[in-house]
């Protein structure tokens, strides 16, 4: 699979499977992976080192849309315990193959900030938006799962293609 001179030809979002923001969305900005590390510095070194695999960074979507749209404005504030499913889709064409690629993230996450934009004549304004409080989360490549995290059952089963933490499910929820 070559991975040069790939080109976004078209993205939306889905709100609950029911809202297709097709012709709303400016931008979509796929959660940041960031793992925790901690520095530490050992008594006979000169440098401090980062201890890795300590857990991922909480994970936050954010997208833009040039709209009002009541269908999504009003998922903000919901009671407690309420998370809605939230699905990007872009489509990546290779400019070396043509071959056409779909690149998808799932989350279930609270819509938690919408800023809107200042208001000016003959300009098309919307807002920003981000979920944040994301406990489940899926991105897939092809139809193929990439990376899929879920908070309830102790975090990530999938990570780079390949099934994760079997032992420490088996431990914990069995």
């Amino acid at each position: 699979m070559s991975t040069i001179n790939r080109i976004i030809r078209g993205f939306t979002l889905f709100v609950n499977d029911s809202t297709n923001l097709a012709l709303d969305i400016e931008t979509l900005k796929l959660p940041t992976l960031e793992e925790i590390v901690e520095a530490f510095q050992p008594g006979g070194s000169d440098m401090e080192i980062e201890i890795g695999g300590l857990g991922v960074k909480a994970l936050s979507l954010q997208f833009k849309l040039k709209s009002h749209t009541p269908d999504t404005l009003g998922l903000f504030g919901r009671r407690p315990g309420i998370r809605d499913a939230f699905t990007g889709k872009k489509l990546i064409i290779s400019e070396e193959d043509g071959s056409e690629h779909e690149h998808t993230i799932d989350v279930r996450g609270r819509l938690s900030k919408i800023e809107g934009e200042e208001l000016a004549a003959g300009k098309a304004t919307g807002y920003d938006h981000e979920i944040k409080s994301i406990w489940q989360y899926t991105e897939l490549y092809d139809g193929r799962v990439m990376h899929r995290f879920n908070h309830k059952l102790g975090g990530w089963d999938i990570q780079n293609f390949q099934p994760v933490a079997n032992a420490r499910r088996r431990v914990l929820f069995s």
